[in-house]
């Protein structure tokens, strides 16, 4: 699947003004009915190969996996995308039609004037056929620069998903675990993308995920930025990762980070979850063993697998939590003790 993102990195889509700029530099001088034939074969050919990547473009994303998929369908409304593939392959059907048309036009020509009366004729209607398509061309363009922007996840491969609300501590350890380096601040919403880290476990590569803050709402009134989680949440097969603050100055009440947890689950279908109550460093010991009390209530009830306290900026510690979820759903697939 990763092959599929990869491939993406070869197309290369126009803008309507990007194939003027092409035709002029390729414009013949010529003269005669000849030249004018040798015009009208210049924009055709033109237009054809310079759009020649939307065709590829479209069976790219029939052939995405879901969780791309999602993340295309966040930022791009899928109605917009399948009009403006439509646009660009009438546009080129009927540009052959025209070819064919006027170059047996011109060939019939009385004169040179009218030769070239009908060639320019021939070379309007085609040109204004991806004029007509080029807001549909910049948003393909938009969308292919997305897709080469997309971190390379492999769906097929053992995922760890770290979530949770914002400022929780989510980057801080993914970066103290994996090879990733998301950006890290002491403010809500700096994750604004899902980023990929991994770390190996003999031969087998374990993908750590962080994922945008996620605040206690319906899925329909999610921003942007939190669907972007959410589909790294449902769509990618792994294990999830919440961590907890249990500080007063959390940006959520842990009654409210409890309840978040229990939807994400509801989301995940049942996949496996950890919860770790992140910031032990600095927390009250009352928080902690609040938060931890508190959240015991979910692993009794059979909604996480474990509860763990951690420091995510130490990076010996935070290691030790993830090589044991690691262990225990993804190479041994069992379940195990903690806390």
């Amino acid at each position: 699947m990763i092959e599929v993102i990869d491939e993406v990195k070869h197309i290369s889509i126009p803008l309507y003004e990007d194939i003027l700029e092409r035709i002029k530099s390729r414009y013949p001088r010529r003269g005669g009915v000849e030249g004018e034939i040798a015009k009208l074969q210049t924009v055709y050919n033109t237009v054809v190969s310079k759009t020649e990547d939307v065709g590829k473009l479209e069976k790219i994303l029939s052939r995405l996996h879901p969780f791309y998929l999602r993340l295309v369908e966040v930022e791009f409304e899928r109605r917009d995308v399948e009009e403006a593939f439509k646009c660009i392959s009438k546009a080129r059907r009927v540009a052959g039609r025209l070819w064919e048309r006027y170059r047996y036009a011109i060939l019939a020509s009385r004169d040179l004037r009218e030769a070239r009366r009908v060639s320019a004729e021939g070379r309007g209607r085609i040109l204004s056929l991806f004029k007509r398509c080029g807001r549909r061309l910049e948003l393909l363009r938009n969308l292919t620069v997305f897709l080469q922007r997309l971190p390379s996840i492999n769906p097929e491969e053992p995922t760890i998903v770290v979530a949770g609300p914002p400022n929780v501590g989510k980057s801080t350890f993914v970066r103290s675990v994996s090879t990733a380096k998301p950006e890290v601040a002491d403010y809500p919403f700096t994750t604004k993308q899902v980023t990929v880290g991994h770390r190996m476990y003999g031969f087998t590569r374990v993908q750590i995920i962080d994922t945008p803050g996620l605040l206690d709402r319906p899925l329909e009134e999610m921003n942007q930025i939190e669907r972007r989680a959410v589909a790294a949440l449902v769509e990618l097969n792994g294990v999830t990762l919440f961590l907890v603050d249990p500080t007063k100055n959390a940006y959520m009440s842990l009654e409210r980070q409890a309840k978040l947890i229990r939807d994400v689950k509801a989301i995940t279908g049942g996949k496996p979850m950890y919860v770790g109550v992140n910031k032990c460093d600095v927390a009250e010991e009352g928080e902690i063993e609040r938060a931890v009390e508190a959240l015991a209530k979910l692993k009794e009830e059979g909604v996480v697998e474990e509860v763990y306290k951690l420091s995510a900026v130490n990076s010996v510690e935070a290691s030790k939590i993830l090589d044991e979820i690691v262990k225990l759903s993804i190479l041994m697939g069992g379940g195990g003790g903690a806390v």
